[in-house]
């Protein structure tokens, strides 16, 4: 027991000694504490009784007016980025009226000021960040309307080169269609008179004409198609009246219904053939004067000539 007693005492002088020098340290850290406090007070006063709060102040009001300007100019069709600057904006507006509404007062202390004016240049930071994004996707879409022009371009070329493709083969097709209609040649007209032996002679007499008569030559159509054909002779008087009798009928041209004094079928084999067609008068006398005669097949007029009586 005697033995232990020495080694106690020293634990509990060392314990002592450690005590005492805790309690010193905490004692210079709270003078030292005490004058940092007076010196920040003593210097926010003489910033206060210069004048230096109310410049730090107007100082920080107008960057944050600057900053808010800036968020002002800051333009973008993306909603997502303009809610964020939206956010950024009040913090800056929330900001200015902090300080606006203190400017009677001029109650802020220089660290109070300080730490505004941190915030005032964090929300600076973020604002360029903005503009960088900003500028990135006006890029970007600049680039996509580029992009989207060549495309536009190319497309109207396309297009065009199709539109051209397009009518060069309709107006082939209407080449075609125009070569496979059947044409003809040697067109003549004149007036007749039916023998009682069933022949007939050329007349230009009115009162002797009996039928009137139009020959032609089919041209030869190796694209035609071959078949039976319908030609059909309209026959005007001087008066300008189609002549007609039983056998007259109605056929279409160019979309219009006309009639016609007489028609007569052909079987045609695509090769040239002599054709006639006659039409006979349904009245006692042909009228004197100059008649026209039209020659029409497959919807087209494909000939004209003229004769008279008198």
């Amino acid at each position: 027991m005697n033995n232990k007693t020495p080694l106690l005492v020293t634990a509990l002088i060392i314990v002592g000694l450690i005590a005492a020098f805790l309690a010193w340290e905490l004692s210079a850290s709270n003078k030292q504490n005490k004058n940092y406090e007076e010196e920040i007070a003593g210097l926010e006063a003489m910033m206060a009784g210069n004048g230096m709060n109310a410049l730090m102040e107007d100082d920080i009001a107008g960057s944050l007016k600057n900053l808010l300007n800036e968020y002002n100019s800051v333009t973008t069709d993306n909603s997502e980025l303009n809610d964020s600057i939206a956010i950024q904006k009040q913090k800056v507006t929330l900001l200015l009226q902090e300080l606006e509404n203190s400017e009677k007062s001029r109650k802020y202390t220089a660290r109070e000021l300080y730490k505004m004016r941190k915030e005032a240049e964090t929300l600076r930071k973020v604002m360029k960040n903005y503009v960088h994004k900003v500028d990135s996707l006006n890029t970007l879409n600049l680039e996509l309307q580029a992009t989207i022009k060549v495309k536009d371009q190319t497309i109207s070329t396309v297009k065009g080169e199709r539109d051209e493709f397009k009518e060069r083969t309709e107006n082939l097709s209407k080449t075609v269609e125009m070569g496979s209609k059947l044409q003809i040649l040697g067109l003549s007209a004149e007036a007749i008179r039916i023998r009682t032996s069933g022949s007939f002679t050329e007349t230009s007499r009115a009162k002797r004409a009996d039928q009137v008569k139009a020959c032609f030559t089919i041209v030869a159509n190796s694209i035609a198609e071959k078949g039976s054909k319908m030609f059909y002779m309209r026959v005007i008087s001087p008066e300008g009246v189609v002549l007609t009798n039983t056998k007259s009928s109605q056929i279409t041209v160019n979309g219009e219904s006309i009639e016609v004094s007489v028609g007569r079928a052909v079987d045609y084999q695509g090769k040239a053939v002599d054709f006639c067609v006659f039409y006979e008068k349904a009245t006692d006398e042909l009228p004197k004067g100059d008649y026209k005669v039209e020659i029409y097949s497959e919807g087209l007029k494909v000939g004209t000539s003229t004769f008279g009586l008198k």
